[in-house]
């Protein structure tokens, strides 16, 4: 559909698109066919039709005119969609909506009667004007004469922007081809402006489901990819043909030219503001929804009109928090992690990088989710392991919408086994006490929380652990506490502020975080002591562009302070704050010293030496750590640091392959990852 061919050609003999002249004094009320040629007052019924799947029938006015009439959830967001795409250019039906109409000798309706009340009064009537025309044919999305045309991917950007998710061949006329002029439209857009989806999750003409769905997907420096989802629940894969069919469709919005789209978005914003709620005063909106429905549409074209800057694209390219966690699994308690998620073509499976805190090597997986096959939740499992053996399972039901697209609840069970590095508690530990415990934890887990703002959020969680240690297969030396067998019980809340870019070259924003929160044992344990603390996390990064998107100044501070309850209660080993390894810091063993309280400062300077694509890039950087841990006593003398650099190749705005190594007073580390840095 991208190939680079000429626009549409005025000498060609059938069109599909026609240059409105001036947009801005378009009839939006009266739509394509104006207030001349509106419907009369007085019908009479002809017929009942039988295909599609809303009710229909057919009428007569009092002028002779035949309409198709058309009642249910289609009517309304018809109505409104033709008119938009009309005032964009392009060929669809003379509709028009009725809130009520009086048909005489009106039956009793197979299909539709629920609209219709005493008196032969029919509610909520879309009519269409009979054309009349016998020259009509069936045109296909894949199969025309303006496939690459800048006027048809404009059409392809208008099926995005009204979330038409029934994309089907048989919704698409070509007229007067005998004539030698035909016009090649969209001869049915009732299935527009809602949520696009499979048979479970797709809507109608629902407000709160446009509002809350997704429009750009993805830019690159040449195309455009926005969303679309009309793939069946995979289990519908015994019907191949229908899931193939269902699926392709989604491609018809996918690598659209940048200039086309924008050239789209051109024409649409010569509208007024007042003519785009038109559009929907004609459709029978409420007086809320249309203006609702206008300020998402003129935001839509906004977003198409700012295309044509590098800064625009970064900004629609959905770097808010609650956006990106989307693309991959995010969560901010009880520990902070982002697993990315890469794509595996279907919506129903994607592997995982990432999945373990550190000294695991590199880690991943692969996860299997319900997608938006289920409403209300998407149900998720997961299997991860890691290049150090390491293990995790996730079992997880997520719920983004909680009475409002801005409120999200996250369960899940995990269980996580592993080996660790141990060398003693305190700053000034010795690497002669190296040895190695394993443990095996087992957790229950749940979590609420809200969007606050585009880049704001608050939320609230808790957590049942039970956590089993035991020597390591490695293990030199035995310390107290290694053989136990603990259950916490924890609870807490958190804040993030997350402004993070990167769209564009290298990472640019700020992300705040600060979470309290309290821990205690329940039930059985080792029975030496009992557990029970406070704990408070702050963390905060800052990204800054030096003079453009190539250079980068990274900055980062982040502390923890575990306060046992009181003097009968301790903090378990394996919980306490913690300083060493990639990024805590660089130079040092993974978790080489512990401690109930942690500072940390970190810097890195990048540098882009060779820009691919506006996403990817090759990148030196130089990298400067320090910090401390402490239970009583904050000591200048106790600050452990690491000089250090690394070359890195960023593949996507969540993927790099890194290369680095930091000297300590300890020894030189070599670390590979696949990281974009802190």
């Amino acid at each position: 559909m991208a190939m680079p061919l000429s626009a549409q050609d005025a000498r060609r003999t059938a069109v599909i698109w026609h240059d409105r002249g001036d947009i801005a004094a378009l009839d939006l009320v009266g739509g394509p066919g104006g207030k001349d040629r509106e419907p009369g007052v007085d019908f009479t019924f002809l017929k009942e039709s039988e295909g599609g799947t809303s009710p229909k029938f057919e009428v007569r006015d009092e002028r002779g005119t035949t309409w198709k009439v058309k009642v249910g959830e289609e009517a309304r967001s018809e109505t409104a969609a033709t008119r938009l795409l009309w005032a964009a250019g392009y060929v669809v039906d003379e509709d028009y909506f009725r809130p009520r109409i009086h048909v005489r000798g009106l039956p009793r309706l197979a299909r539709g009667q629920e609209f219709v009340s005493a008196g032969d009064i029919v509610n909520g009537a879309r009519l269409e004007r009979d054309s009349g025309s016998q020259d009509s044919k069936i045109w296909d999305w894949y199969d025309n004469p303006f496939v690459g045309t800048r006027e048809f991917n404009g059409l392809r950007v208008m099926m995005a922007l009204v979330n038409n998710w029934d994309l089907k061949a048989i919704n698409n006329a070509a007229t007067g081809l005998t004539a030698g002029d035909g016009q090649y439209g969209i001869s049915d857009l009732g299935a527009t402006l809602g949520r696009t989806g499979n048979s479970l999750t797709r809507s109608k003409g629902v407000l709160k489901d446009y509002a809350e769905s997704g429009f750009i997907d993805k830019v690159t420096p040449a195309y455009v990819d926005f969303s679309m989802h009309s793939r069946p629940f995979f289990v519908s894969l015994v019907n191949f043909r229908n899931y193939r069919f269902r699926t392709r469709m989604e491609g018809v919005v996918k690598r659209i030219p940048i200039a086309d789209a924008r050239w789209l978005g051109d024409q649409l914003g010569r509208l007024s503001p007042e003519q785009v709620r038109d559009c929907f005063r004609a459709a029978g909106f409420s007086s809320a929804d249309v203006d609702a429905y206008a300020q998402i549409v003129t935001q839509r074209i906004a977003a198409l009109k700012a295309l044509s800057e590098g800064a625009a694209i970064a900004a629609n390219a959905k770097d808010i928090p609650g956006d990106r966690c989307l693309a991959s699994t995010c969560r901010e308690v009880p520990l902070r992690e982002t697993l990315t998620a890469i794509p595996l073509g279907t919506v129903y499976a994607r592997a995982l990088v990432g999945g373990f805190d550190q000294g695991a090597g590199i880690g991943g997986g692969v996860q299997l989710t319900s997608a938006n096959a289920i409403p209300v939740v998407e149900l998720r499992a997961a299997a991860l392991t890691s290049t150090q053996r390491y293990q995790r399972f996730d079992l997880e039901a997520f719920m983004p919408n909680i009475g409002g697209g801005r409120n999200h609840a996250d369960v899940w069970f995990s269980h996580l086994q592993r080996e660790t590095d141990f060398f003693g508690i305190g700053p000034d530990t010795s690497l002669d006490l190296e040895t190695q415990f394993a443990i095996v934890q087992r957790s229950y887990q749940g979590s609420l929380y809200r969007d606050v703002a585009d880049h704001l959020q608050a939320g609230v969680y808790t957590q049942f652990m039970s956590a089993d240690t035991s020597l390591g297969s490695s293990a030199i030396v035995t310390f107290p506490g290694v053989v136990s067998n603990a259950q916490i019980m924890s609870y807490g809340g958190f804040v993030a502020y997350d402004t993070r870019n990167n769209a564009i070259g290298l990472t640019s924003g700020l992300d705040l975080y600060a979470r309290v929160a309290s821990a205690g044992d329940i039930g059985h344990h080792d029975g030496l002591t009992s557990y029970g603390w406070l704990e408070k996390e702050f963390d905060a990064r800052a990204y800054v562009p030096l003079g453009s998107h190539r250079t980068s100044l990274l900055l980062r501070s982040r502390a923890q302070f575990k306060t046992p309850a009181d003097a009968r209660h301790q903090i378990p080993f394996y919980d306490l704050s913690w300083l060493g390894e990639r990024q805590y810091p660089r130079g040092y063993h993974s978790y080489r010293f512990r401690g109930n309280n942690v500072a940390l400062f970190s810097t890195e300077l990048q540098q882009t030496v060779f820009g691919i694509t506006s996403v990817r890039g090759i990148d030196l950087f130089a990298s400067a750590d320090a910090g401390q841990v402490w239970d009583d006593d904050f000591l200048p003398r106790r600050w452990h640091s690491g000089l250090g650099g690394g070359l890195q190749y960023r593949h996507s705005r969540a993927i790099a392959a890194r290369i680095e190594a930091s000297r300590s007073r300890e020894r030189v580390a070599v670390y590979a990852s696949l990281s974009r840095g802190f």
